[in-house]
């Protein structure tokens, strides 16, 4: 895999601007790490096809995922000035504040099986936590062991968790999605865990 950095400007739409950079390769591209500020973010959540906007600074956590010439899955988290999170799946329109560097994996041989193979099966972990949680806390850390990516999705207000625990007809947290089938909270993802499913899952 090569590697190759670069910088988008002020002004540029994140997600256009992967697909062109993906298009210039002709290539299958893997986002590795990024850092920088938004200034409008734009995604969709799991559980809600409408999408989701936010017009003001951000600082981004986290941009994950691959782009190929047929497909492409890309998960970004956002901070506030109040170190709220939000994320999810990136959409258009979510536009540079100051500069985003961005360091991007390029794979040319990768074979057009294994490109339909992560095409057709990408894994989606989304968590909802509430603050001060320690078994949202505890969850978060068994995730992160696996070095698994996730939508991170913090509850802050009575309407969020009335609007997930309706869902979910559970009001006890975290609650924890997996390809947006709902397994339950921290003790059925560490029972996963210790069967091995877990790691079969996302492997």
């Amino acid at each position: 895999m090569e590697h190759f950095f670069y910088k988008l400007s002020s002004g540029a739409d994140v997600f256009n601007s992967l697909i062109e950079l993906q298009i210039k390769h002709n290539s299958s591209s893997f986002l590795i790490s990024a850092v920088g500020d938004l200034s409008k973010v734009s995604f969709k959540c799991p559980l809600n096809e409408k999408p989701v906007i936010l017009e003001k600074k951000l600082e981004i956590i986290t941009l994950s995922g691959y782009l190929t010439s047929s497909d492409s899955h890309v998960h970004i988290s956002v901070s506030d000035e109040n170190c709220a999170v939000f994320g999810g799946h990136l959409l258009s329109g979510t536009t540079v504040l100051k500069s985003l560097d961005i360091l991007l994996g390029v794979t040319p041989n990768l074979s057009r099986q294994s490109i339909k193979n992560l095409s057709d099966n990408p894994v989606c972990v989304d968590i909802y936590v509430l603050s001060d949680c320690p078994w949202c806390k505890r969850a978060l850390k068994l995730l992160d062991s696996y070095n698994i990516d996730y939508n991170y999705n913090l509850i802050t207000n009575d309407d969020e968790f009335k609007k997930i625990s309706n869902i979910t007809s559970v009001n006890t947290f975290p609650q924890i999605f997996i390809n947006n089938e709902f397994i339950g909270g921290y003790s059925e993802l560490a029972k996963l865990s210790t069967l091995g499913s877990l790691n079969k899952l996302i492997n």
